[in-house]
Order: structure tokens, then C-alpha cells, then sequence
């Protein structure tokens, strides 16, 4: 990984902050990701749910997930990477936080579409912040090393679920699923603006967002990128 620093917003910051800052974003949504498939197994007991219904939370999730992907990146063009990426942040954080007060399956399934609603504003967000913030000779490693997150993220998610759920239920794990709320603090002094946002005179509106990625020459373009993006950050039930 390259040491140098980056100039973005007035001072320089280092390709060390960059990347720890953001990739801990990506660890702690591959954290909920993964979480998600070992609580299930703890909660269709508790709750007596038939494998319809454990699927249907997970496409619930799934949902929550496109809804948030379609619109983060307008919203990051819009009102900034690093606002964006730290308001998604925020959204799955306390949507998973407050699965651990749910009483039923109804509002647990609409607190789960809110965490695949962050989930998926902010993973393409915290990329495209990385490759703003890096000078071009260094985007493709830097990119490398800021996915190496996702693979400890699961890791973390199997280790407390193993320690945790058998003696602590699965209420307690969704409770430390939270801590990324208090992270969002460390962010926002952490990580100003990209550059290259920082450069644009006019931000353009979400509609207009919207139709430059599906406008004509670009729309195949933007299908492959979500079909290759889902594949690579599936929702695991």
C-alpha cells in the first residue's frame, strides 16, 4: 500500500486514513451481511419460523439493498461522498441496533429492509470515496486493499456469533451491530470531502443523476455493475 498522502479538501490526508476509515465501513456492513445468516438459525427456533419465512426476511433485505444502491449514488452527487457515506452508515447501524427490540416479524422485517438500505447506499459510496481520494497510479490497489475489509468483516460476524448467540441470544449480537452509529462520529472529523466533489462549481440534481446512468450508451453499462455488484455483496440467509 502506497504511504503518500492526498490532497483532499485543504489538507492532505494519508492513504493510511483513507483507507482504515473507510474500509472499517465495509467491515461493519459484511459484519451485519454475515450476522444475518447465524441469527437466523438462533431466531426461526425462537419464533418457530418455516424456511418462507426466514427467506423472505432475507429478500426483504435484498430489497432494502437495491432501493439503497439505485439511490446513493445520486444522493453522494448530489450532497457529497462523505455525507452520503456517512449517513447510510448511520441508517443500517441503528436499523440493526433496533432489530435486537423487535417483538415480532413484522417490524423486524421492515427494520431489516431500513439495514439493506444503508447495506446498499453504502458499499458503491465508500468505493467511489477510495477512488476519489487516490491518485490514479494507485486506485486499483488501494481499491484491493479497501475489499480486504469485506473478508474480515465476516470473520468478525462468524467469531461473535459463535462466542456470543449460545450464551448471550441473538439480541445481544444485533446490539453490537449499533457500534458502527458511534463510528460515524469518528468519520465525520476523520474524512473530508473527495476532490473531485470538492472541484464541481454545480452539483447536479437526482433526476439528472439518475438519467446520465441510464441514459443511452451507458444503461448496459449500469445493468452489468449491478448484476456484478450483488454477486460479488450477496445477502446470505
Amino acid at each position: 500500500m502506497a504511504s503518500t498522502s492526498t490532497l483532499v479538501g485543504p489538507k492532505p490526508v494519508s492513504a493510511a486514513r483513507i483507507l482504515t476509515s473507510s474500509g472499517f465501513g465495509l467491515l461493519f456492513d459484511s459484519f451485519d451481511v454475515g450476522l444475518l445468516s447465524y441469527v437466523l438459525v438462533s431466531l426461526s427456533k425462537d419464533w418457530h419460523l418455516s424456511t418462507t419465512v426466514t427467506g423472505l426476511i432475507g429478500s426483504v433485505s435484498s430489497i432494502g439493498m437495491a432501493v439503497g444502491s439505485a439511490f446513493a449514488g445520486s444522493l453522494a452527487d448530489k450532497f457529497g461522498r462523505r455525507n452520503i457515506f456517512l449517513f447510510t452508515l448511520l441508517i443500517y447501524s441503528i436499523a440493526t441496533g433496533l432489530s435486537a427490540f423487535a417483538a415480532g416479524i413484522g417490524i423486524f422485517c421492515v427494520l431489516r429492509f431500513f439495514v439493506g438500505l444503508g447495506l446498499g447506499g453504502e458499499l458503491p459510496v465508500a468505493t467511489t470515496y477510495v477512488l476519489e481520494s487516490s491518485p490514479e497510479k494507485v486506485r486499483g490497489r488501494r481499491v484491493v486493499f479497501l475489499e480486504m475489509f469485506w473478508a474480515f468483516g465476516s470473520l468478525v460476524a462468524a467469531l461473535v456469533s459463535f462466542f456470543v448467540i449460545p450464551h448471550s441470544g441473538w439480541r445481544v449480537v444485533f446490539l453490537l451491530g449499533a457500534i458502527p452509529a458511534l463510528y460515524t462520529i469518528v468519520l465525520r472529523f476523520a474524512l473530508p470531502e473527495t476532490p473531485k466533489y470538492a472541484r464541481l462549481e454545480q452539483r447536479p440534481s437526482m433526476g439528472t443523476a439518475l438519467r446520465q446512468v441510464w441514459k443511452k450508451g451507458i444503461a448496459r453499462r449500469s445493468v452489468v455493475t449491478w448484476i456484478l455488484w450483488f454477486v460479488r455483496h450477496p445477502l446470505h440467509t
